[in-house]
């Protein structure tokens, strides 16, 4: 027998049940008819009377909870569930059993994931529940998600904008603050770092300047090497960075990063003439990312140096300005070609 959908009459607007899709799974119909009669009122129902027309349903329609029957000719209820959890590893899985069969229970707890187990016969107020208290958890965590992607929308919004922010204090940051999160992300994945670890350090990124805008723009815009009281100002932004960011701890990174990213692996850089790896890997990473591309672009001052050209200098000052293990992090990605496609992906 192939899978069948029935539809029931359309759930409440706005309720938790509105929208979800149940599938029953067994090989009696008058089990299936009363799992039926049971729910249709409530969600749309999709039956199976084998657990191979299940298994090719679930290839070809979402659902949202399976409830299925452990003793079936042929395929198993242990085993369709198993198969759901790979194709639509959301769905909440609960097994109808009539048996006292330890083993298989133990086996689909273990393999299936399921939500619960339920004994036949069953309580039908004892099922409905189970199924309203399944199908409301999985509403929530639906929401959650959402809300969450929500905020990681608003943070990432929050960060671009005080990017902008600093751009309009320094005109040469527009494309030098999208290649430097790019930069770090790469090499923070190349140094084995996750890759949502890596595109958080990335994005953090961005802000690692946004202390110049306390600095005052006869400073910042200077079309010459700046003398020394007017050097002394600029390094200030390092130490202003931090204060701007504040205390959240979401941007803890990013302060690590604007107060750190100044700083040399042999001791001699500023603010705090921190040294080796007492320098947050952070400030590590964004060091190489940032002068690398201080040195590639254009700048009023100063022409492009050529992608050879900037390479030997990061060999030169590793041990110096940089952490050797970077430098060689960077060596190796541009050697595959990495480095080159930021460069001509985000050009001024």
């Amino acid at each position: 027998m192939t899978a069948q959908l029935t539809n029931g009459p359309a759930p409440t607007p706005g309720s938790a049940a509105a929208g979800f899709t149940l599938l029953c799974v067994d090989d009696e119909p008058d089990i299936v008819d009363n799992l039926f009669r049971t729910f249709r009122k409530v969600y749309t129902v999709l039956t199976a009377a084998s657990g191979e027309a299940a298994v090719e349903l679930l290839k070809s329609r979402s659902v949202d909870l399976i409830i299925s029957d452990q003793r079936m000719p042929g395929m198993t209820g242990d085993e369709v569930l198993k198969a759901a959890r790979v194709l639509q590893p959301e769905a909440i899985r609960i097994l109808l059993t009539g048996y006292a069969d330890l083993e298989s229970l133990v086996k689909c707890v273990n393999e299936a994931g399921i939500y619960k187990y339920i004994t036949k016969p069953w309580e039908p107020e004892q099922l409905r529940l189970t199924v309203t208290r399944a199908i409301e958890h999985l509403d929530v965590e639906r929401r959650l998600k959402v809300a969450a992607e929500t905020l990681k929308d608003a943070y990432q919004d929050a960060v671009t904008m005080l990017s902008i922010a600093c751009e309009g204090k320094d005109e040469d940051t527009g494309f030098h603050v999208n290649r430097v999160q790019h930069y770090t992300e790469v090499l923070a994945v190349e140094l084995g770092h996750g890759k949502d670890e890596a595109r958080h350090m990335g994005l953090m990124s961005i802000l690692h300047d946004i202390g110049k805008l306390n600095i005052p723009d006869a400073i910042l815009k200077k079309p010459a090497k700046l003398d020394p009281e007017e050097w002394a100002v600029m390094q200030t932004h390092a130490e202003h960075g931090v204060r701007i960011l504040g205390d959240n701890p979401f941007y803890s990174m990013a302060r690590e990063i604007a107060g750190c990213h100044h700083e040399n692996w042999d001791g001699s850089g500023y603010p705090h003439g921190m040294s080796g790896e007492a320098i947050p890997l952070s400030g590590r990473i964004v060091k190489v990312a940032d002068v690398f591309d201080a040195l590639t672009s254009r700048r009023p001052y100063k022409e492009p140096w050529p992608l050879e050209r900037a390479m030997d200098f990061l060999h030169e000052q590793a041990g110096r300005q940089f952490d050797p293990g970077i430098v060689a992090a960077f060596v190796r990605l541009s050697s595959a070609g990495e480095i080159s496609c930021i460069l001509q992906r985000f050009q001024g």
